[in-house]
């Protein structure tokens, strides 16, 4: 809308009659000159908003040709105008704008805004929850008060669930009836795909690929390839979450009862008839361990001169394992990517799962790995009834394989160990393949359907993932570095570096545990989730149980696990029950 301020000037003359004499003569004269113009000036904005060192171009016009038309600011530390009617905010403030004609009282101004260089320009409020404790959360603290200093009108609050991840996530689903939910939240992928179900989880890509708000691509190429297409493999097409706290999985062993032994008069083959290294056991593919490494190290141990040695190598009374894996589902799933062999994908058309393990490759893979399991070269968690890491701090097995994310449990202040890790056992022959652990953070969208909700939710994870603050995250909480350049960073060295750690500390298993994931981080994999990937994982789980249990296992006993397991899949995918 135009506003016009008219302001009129006029010339008149009048015609002055003069009358004389006496006598009724009469006589008279008279002068005149036409009007002269009425003057407007108009202005195209009576109030405008300007960020400081933005611009924004003012018009004015007068109804006159050929006069000009001067600008003026009443405060020039606020905001300047050139002689084109160009804005430019100066600092925060408001101040008036004027054109005027030149020679003359007509004028019109416009009121200006300066307003800081902010993206979100009006008061906003967001969420944040998690289901961190007070240290790591103290992170998320820390990038709130800082994003604060950067954009005022964003509120960011922060709010801690007391439950576990499946507990926020129903609390989550179960508020969005009532538009009361959290605008970010830690999340699995699993949760993630049943906001996606329930049209509440915001696609981000075109919000990362902002040409002003979003990732450059620098910024983009820094970050772990594999912890992006996590947050892409759901059942739609694009992006609806983004890392934080990510993991692996690691070998833990005790270096003190591996590192340095010399196997070679049992098997001159094993590293090459040298003693045993970290580099070997970092290394390690499944062929080499089943078929030289374990039975070499039970033989080791049968020929320790007492029984308090051999016990203290590796107590074999109750149950035991050279190998303790810790989750049966991951190792399946592990084999089928090592491997080359297929788990579960994702019809593009349909948007459904699709169950692809039951094939010959992995049957056998199994049957290979029931035979291991009979002779205790490998067992897991449900296997043993309990968790291998436990045992592992009881000398009731020798390699634990466990999340990178639970370290802690590897290590015991009452059994204290040189506890060190390696990479997982890998097939022989292909590329190296860990899996990719942990949650993410989800965004939700509100019945309100603001821009500025999005934005302030995508600027707090910015600022929660800039380089500075990762590296606070990495080296307070033990995660996976996210960022390629944390890895490099000075302090993340420093904390990395087992020499200056005690020995038999959980503070040296750290440093070791960190250095490793990022050197792994290149080797990640992710499946795809889809309604009912959660459950496939529980069956794969069980299968593997009910392999590694049956002694004496035929080919048709794995083909009905498998076919179990496959029929119960396909039910979940269905919505079904089994």
């Amino acid at each position: 809308m135009k506003k016009s301020l008219i302001i009129s000037a006029m010339i008149s003359m009048m015609l002055l009659t003069a009358c004389g004499g006496k006598g009724g003569n009469s006589g008279g004269n008279s002068d005149s000159t036409s009007a002269g113009p009425t003057y407007e000036i108009t202005i195209n904005e009576n109030t405008i908003t300007v960020a400081v060192d933005g611009s924004k171009d003012l018009v004015a016009a007068s109804n006159v040709t050929g006069v000009t038309i001067v600008w003026s600011s009443a405060d020039e530390t606020i905001a300047t105008v050139d002689q084109n009617g160009k804005v430019t905010g100066k600092a925060e403030g408001t101040t008036r704008i004027t054109a005027s004609i030149e020679g003359r009282e007509e004028k019109v101004s416009c009121e200006v805004t300066v307003v800081g260089n902010y993206i979100v320009q009006e008061p906003t409020e967001i969420t944040v929850q998690t289901t961190f404790n007070d240290t790591y959360a103290q992170v998320f603290k820390d990038a709130i008060a800082s994003l604060a200093k950067k954009e005022p009108n964003l509120t960011v609050n922060y709010s801690k669930y007391s439950g576990d991840y499946t507990m926020l996530k129903e609390a989550i689903i179960s508020g969005f009836s009532a538009n009361n939910f959290p605008d970010v939240a830690v999340a699995y992928p699993d949760s993630v795909a049943d906001f996606i179900n329930s049209g509440r989880q915001l696609r981000m890509d075109r919000i990362m690929n902002d040409e002003e708000v979003g990732w450059t691509a620098a910024e983009k190429a820094d970050f772990y390839e594999a912890y992006l297409v996590e947050g892409a493999q759901y059942a739609v097409e694009g992006t609806y979450s983004l890392p934080i706290a990510k993991s692996t999985e690691g070998m833990y062993y005790d270096e003190e009862k591996l590192i340095g032994i010399n196997l070679a008069p049992i098997d001159p083959t094993i590293n090459g008839g040298n003693a045993i290294t970290a580099s070997y056991l970092d290394n390690l593919t499944w062929d080499e361990l089943f078929n030289k490494l374990c039975p070499a190290l039970l033989q080791y141990r049968d020929s320790l001169p007492t029984e308090e040695q051999k016990k203290a190598f590796l107590d074999t009374t109750d149950d035991w394992a050279i190998l303790g894996y810790d989750s049966g589902e991951n190792l399946f799933i592990t084999l089928a990517e090592q491997y080359g062999y297929e788990y579960t994908s994702v019809n593009q058309v349909t948007g459904h799962g699709e169950v692809k393990f039951n094939n010959d490759g992995m049957k056998a893979l199994m049957k290979t790995f029931n035979a291991a399991a009979q002779k205790k070269y490998i067992a897991t968690k449900g296997t043993l009834g309990t968790a291998p890491n436990k045992l592992f701090t009881e000398d009731k097995v020798l390699l634990s394989v466990g999340s990178t994310g639970g370290v802690g449990y590897q290590f015991s202040q009452t059994n204290p160990k040189n506890v060190r890790v390696a990479r997982i056992p890998q097939a022989p022959g292909k590329d190296p393949k860990v899996i990719q652990q942990g949650p993410s953070l989800a965004f939700l969208q509100h019945n309100d359907n603001k821009e500025n909700r999005r934005l302030g939710a995508w600027l707090f994870y910015k600022e929660l993932t800039s380089v500075q603050n990762c590296i606070v995250w990495a080296t307070t909480t033990g995660y996976s570095p996210i960022r390629k350049s944390v890895a490099k960073s000075d302090d993340f060295l420093d904390f990395s570096d087992p020499s200056d750690k005690d020995p038999k500390t959980v503070d040296r298993l750290k440093a070791y545990n960190v250095g490793y994931q990022a050197s792994v981080s290149n080797y990640l994999y992710s499946s795809p989730v889809f309604k009912g990937s959660s459950d496939t994982r529980v069956y794969v789980g069980s299968l593997t149980t009910d392999i590694f249990t049956k002694a004496d296992i035929t080919d048709a006993e794995i083909d009905a696990f498998f076919q179990k397991a496959y029929d119960n899949s396909v039910l979940a995918i269905e919505g079904k029950t089994e």
